[in-house]
């Protein structure tokens, strides 16, 4: 498969529905098609799964998705395993031009990444004799995860495609860790089989109200100032202005770290995870032992982590 005709197939995959953005980290829709894939393979598209830097992974992926059969492959290898019970997890992106997407225009703040859950309608079959290659509209959608990309990846999507899994970096919610959080959350919105947007707020009260008395541990990438105008990353915040409502114990680490002490932390703790999707901010507070979003805030037009999203979680915890 030329790269011309991979961008076409795992960018332009998340391109169907570009009108249609959700307002959610995670969304669930199709969930009639959930009973079909667990029967299925799941087949996790990446650059090479057999390379050293993909292997964390690739471990990741086999030891924590036990809700189907599960394969990491090529994304060249995309095609060959299309069929009616299997599923297919890809990043793709949205926008509200599809010239921002490949990467042409200068508002990148419009661009959502995500990684997308699907599966197919069974009409295609493949041949590699006849070259015929997969329709999108024979794509069903079953979940979307919004990913925070910096301003390069927000450009230029498809790069990614031409990267080890971890991304360079240049993916702020990712890394063994995150991911294995989002493996879980994912599993318990499929077992549950209901349609899910989460443009509204989420608050487990039990568990966020435990941060009264632990430590919310925090990326310190929240501290980046995106310029909407000129896509400027290199600024940053001040920490005591942003947390300067925020009166309950915390702390900053760094990605690396947040991620390691997710898979190495035997006893649970709460992290925060902001993401700037496109347009939109989400503030989630993610248990490190479940997955589980036990706080999660939406914004729409806001670009930057702000001192009042924090007051505002802060409220959330002390509230009886």
């Amino acid at each position: 498969m030329k790269i011309k005709h991979l961008f076409l197939l795992v960018v332009f995959l998340g391109l169907t529905n570009i009108f249609n953005i959700a307002y959610s980290q995670i969304s669930i829709s199709n969930v009639a098609e959930i009973a079909k894939i667990k029967t299925g393979t799941l087949f996790v598209a990446m650059k090479d799964p057999n390379s050293v830097k993909d292997k964390e992974y690739v471990d990741v992926f086999i030891k924590n998705w036990t809700f189907s059969k599960v394969e990491c492959v090529k994304y060249t290898d995309i095609e060959k395993n299309i069929s009616p019970n299997n599923s297919f997890l890809t990043i793709g992106a949205s926008s509200s031009g599809i010239e921002s997407v490949a990467g042409n225009s200068a508002d990148n703040s419009k661009t959502n990444v995500f990684l997308e859950l699907w599966t197919t309608n069974g009409n295609f079959v493949y041949n590699p004799a006849k070259r015929k290659h997969f329709n999108l509209n024979d794509k069903i959608q079953i979940a979307r995860l919004e990913l925070f990309t910096d301003n390069f990846a927000s450009s230029s999507p498809s790069m990614l495609y031409k990267m080890d899994f971890d991304a360079k970096g240049h993916i702020k919610n990712w890394g063994a860790g995150i991911i294995t959080n989002y493996i879980q959350t994912l599993i318990s919105f499929l077992d549950k089989g209901q349609e899910h947007a989460l443009n509204s707020e989420i608050i487990n009260k039990q568990e966020v109200q435990k941060l009264n008395a632990q430590t919310l541990f925090v990326p310190d990438y929240v501290l980046t100032k995106f310029n909407k105008s000129t896509g400027d990353e290199t600024q940053k915040m001040e920490e005591k202005e942003l947390f300067a409502d925020y009166k309950l114990s915390y702390k900053l680490t760094s990605l690396s770290d947040l991620n390691a002490k997710i898979l190495n932390e035997k006893s649970p703790f709460y992290y925060l995870i902001y993401i700037k999707s496109g347009n939109d901010k989400y503030v989630n507070v993610v248990n490190s032992a479940t997955g589980e979003m036990t706080y999660s805030a939406f914004t729409s037009q806001s670009y930057n982590l702000k001192s009042g999203d924090l007051k505002d979680l802060q409220k959330a915890v002390q509230k009886k």
